[in-house]
């Protein structure tokens, strides 16, 4: 749990990051993956080394809970805010775990 709780803490960092710096990122969850691809990644990338790079899940999952639980950095399309959920019992709970140790009340 410590190891997975540090990747995911590396991983949310990176995604806030970019959804501060970077509005595209708020609207499009392939530019957001994109970015952070790109930020893992050389210009050339052999399969051996996209196997060890961030899941476009886990980036669209940490953008999600950035923005639906911690209410920061929400898309700035009203069709995006719409569509976007958080549904699936495998992250619930790591968000629980989340909640406290980011101090997110609700």
């Amino acid at each position: 749990m410590v190891e997975m709780t540090k990747e995911k803490d590396k991983v949310r960092n990176r995604v806030e990051r970019l959804l501060e710096e970077d509005e595209r990122t708020r609207n499009d969850d392939l530019w957001l993956i994109y970015k952070i691809w790109r930020q893992e990644s050389k210009v050339f990338i052999p399969f051996e080394d996209f196997q060890t790079l961030t899941s476009a899940e886990t980036v669209r999952r940490m953008r999600a809970f950035i923005q639906n639980e911690e209410k920061k950095f929400l898309p700035t399309d009203p069709k995006v805010r719409i569509k976007r959920r958080i549904n699936e019992e495998s992250w619930r709970t790591w968000l629980r775990f989340a909640k406290e140790k980011y101090g997110i009340e609700r």
